[in-house]
């Protein structure tokens, strides 16, 4: 335990360096696209946007429901059972933004073939791996009670982002309880990342800090490159915008508050020994 308390103290001083955030985001947005097909760089969005459109998670169509209804059985479990719950939510946090990093940004595209999105499989893959970690770890006090007012308040906005109410023809505003069941959000990463991060807010701030930092970060940098597509480049969709709203707002708070816990102590056998 206390080797993990020491790594986790150094990667909490670690990713409150700016250039570390800077190299994170640039790994985000500068790694190149894999395309069958070359293309004009200045085309980038349209790539990203018709790999988006065509992802390899529409093959698992009939399995959507159970990547809703999984979330929210182990969310309930978490909230009756903490203690017994908290590895295996940390768990299926990691394996499901992993899945949905690699299917959502992979695309047999119609005008350039195979495109993979690396530079967004990387940036998911970094928060999945840290969920994975903290899974081992087990940092994240979720047996704190009561849980933070404020998580109260953004509550709606992950409603929101888990509901996903679009139409999927003309991605247009569709609230329909068969839409909460049966779509795809169980497998975007822009729904099911402020999914998780609120609960490390609800918990803030007993929360592993490299986890709602990362999460916050990463969040912060995949929501300013949608929003510029859905509301500048393609305004036609801007509900998909609204609907990264939830991304945006709880990501950019986590980030804010990672800042404002206090940094780690290499000799602690516990973040919050002692404090809970």
């Amino acid at each position: 335990m206390k080797t993990s308390s020491q790594t986790l103290a150094r990667l909490d001083r670690l990713t409150r360096r700016a250039w570390l955030l800077i190299a994170i985001a640039l790994l985000g947005s500068c790694v190149p696209v894999y395309a069958q097909q070359p293309f004009d760089p200045r085309l980038t969005s349209e790539v990203v946007f018709e790999v988006l459109s065509h992802p390899l998670t529409t093959y698992l169509r009939p399995f959507f429901p159970i990547f809703k209804l999984i979330p929210l059985a182990l969310a309930l479990w978490l909230w009756l059972k903490p203690a017994a719950a908290s590895r295996w939510f940390s768990r299926y946090a990691g394996v499901n933004l992993l899945l949905t990093g690699v299917l959502q940004n992979s695309a047999d595209t119609p005008s350039y073939g195979w495109v993979i999105l690396t530079g967004n499989i990387l940036l998911f893959g970094s928060v999945a791996g840290l969920w994975l970690w903290e899974s081992r770890l087990q940092s994240s006090y979720f047996t704190v009670r009561p849980l933070w007012h404020r998580a109260w308040a953004l509550l709606p906005l992950v409603l929101l982002a888990f509901w996903f109410p679009v139409a999927p023809g003309s991605l247009q505003p569709a609230f329909t309880i068969n839409a909460l069941l049966t779509n795809e959000a169980g497998l975007t990463g822009c729904m099911m990342l402020p999914f998780y991060t609120w609960f490390l807010l609800a918990i803030y701030p007993f929360v592993n800090p490299v986890l709602l930092r990362i999460s916050g970060w990463v969040g912060v940098v995949i929501a300013v490159f949608n929003l510029a597509t859905f509301f500048i480049l393609k305004p036609q969709y801007a509900w998909l915008g609204v609907l990264h709203l939830p991304l945006t707002v709880i990501s950019v708070l986590a980030l804010i508050l990672s800042f404002r816990l206090p940094r780690l102590q290499t000799t602690e056998e516990s973040p919050f020994a002692g404090k809970v």
